[in-house]
């Protein structure tokens, strides 16, 4: 069994031979001989042993800062999550503490580990891949804390606000079989995923794929293909990430496998704007000769021409909620899970197919 934190202490103490309230002063940078500080220093170099910032604080005491980690800064669905959490965090009087992970699972962790060493009342996270367990931190392990943008399948224990991507992917799906079209390709958009596009079906039959929004997305895809009687082909699935660039590189590796398709589904406007550039490069009228349906409803959806076919997302209430929630918690209050409604916007990159 691990130990516990007062029980690390003594241990540090022990090994350092001296009294736990000298390790407590060290740890507080309050000024210790300099001899006994080196030796506090050895011990807790060798226990890894690190005081929770929140019990620098005296109990019942809040610093008025939350915390908030997520996947891309500069990505505007993170960047509309974020506006919308500061903005709730303004009307609570709270300061937030902002990481990105540049959507990378290291960078995550030092994210984590640098939270890890400042005095929150909570936080909001939001894992990139495979989360960090926060359960096992020390500094996290009664600190109040929110995932946001991911479902129940993260954190189980914990309280949840985000959106219903698995209806995203069925709802854009599902409207493009409405219109006739039966050879519809996936592009599923990942961080950092580790298995491949023929893992996919698998990889759905795991615990926690909720961090994967697009593995959502993908089985709202599949939910669509059953119920309209349609056979899923393992070829139509690309696996991508979230820019243009992935956009146009995914529509030419999918030319490239000299299949027939009508249509794309995306998870990102950005990867649909780089797919309909491609396609048109090629010759390939967009909605004429494929459909192709973005996802987010971002600004540029209404910018290019044709304009996108998309699911809107409220990224701004998923922040506002997040707080929201986060702020229950931290008053000792219970927070439900909440799960946002998605919408289909029709646009002119869609249309019905030629029979």
């Amino acid at each position: 069994m691990a130990k516990g934190k007062s029980e690390t202490l003594i241990d540090v103490a022990k090994y350092a031979g001296v009294s736990i309230a000298t390790v407590s002063r060290y740890l507080n940078g309050v000024k210790v001989r300099p001899e006994l500080a080196a030796k506090v220093a050895d011990a807790v170099e060798k226990f890894d042993y690190r005081l929770n910032p929140a019990a620098r604080l005296i109990k019942g005491q809040k610093s008025g800062t939350i915390g908030l980690i997520l996947p891309e800064l500069d990505h505007p669905y993170f960047a509309a999550l974020l506006e919308g959490a500061a903005e709730q965090a303004r009307e609570f009087g709270q300061n937030i503490l902002v990481g990105s992970c540049h959507g990378k699972h290291e960078v995550e962790e030092q994210t984590i580990d640098q939270f890890a060493h400042n005095i929150l009342d909570g936080l909001i996270y939001t894992p990139v891949a495979k989360s960090v367990n926060l359960i096992e931190i020390e500094a996290f392990r009664e600190l109040p804390v929110v995932i946001a943008a991911r479902d129940q399948s993260v954190y189980p224990q914990l309280p949840h606000v985000y959106q219903d991507t698995h209806g995203g992917g069925y709802l854009s799906t599902k409207y493009l079989l409405s219109l006739g079209h039966r050879k519809i390709a996936f592009f599923a958009s990942f961080w950092e995923p580790d298995f491949t596009e023929k893992e996919m079906l698998e990889i759905l039959k795991t615990p926690g794929t909720g961090v994967y929004s697009s593995l959502n997305r993908f089985r709202g895809y599949l939910d669509a293909l059953e119920e309209f009687g349609v056979e899923y082909d393992p070829r139509l699935v690309i696996k991508c990430s979230y820019g243009f660039e992935d956009g146009k590189s995914s529509a030419k590796h999918l030319l490239s496998r000299m299949i027939t398709f009508d249509s794309i589904v995306t998870a990102s406007d950005y990867v649909a704007c780089g797919v309909i550039d491609t396609l048109e490069a090629q010759g390939i009228s967009v909605p004429n000769d494929v459909s192709v349906m973005g996802y987010g409803d971002l600004e540029l959806s209404k910018m290019i021409k044709p304009q996108l076919s998309t699911i809107h997302q409220n990224m701004f209430e998923i922040g506002k909620q997040s707080v929201r929630s986060l702020y229950e918690v931290i008053h000792d209050r219970t927070a439900e899970d909440i799960m946002l409604d998605v919408e289909l916007v029709v646009r002119d990159s869609t249309s019905k197919k030629d029979t």
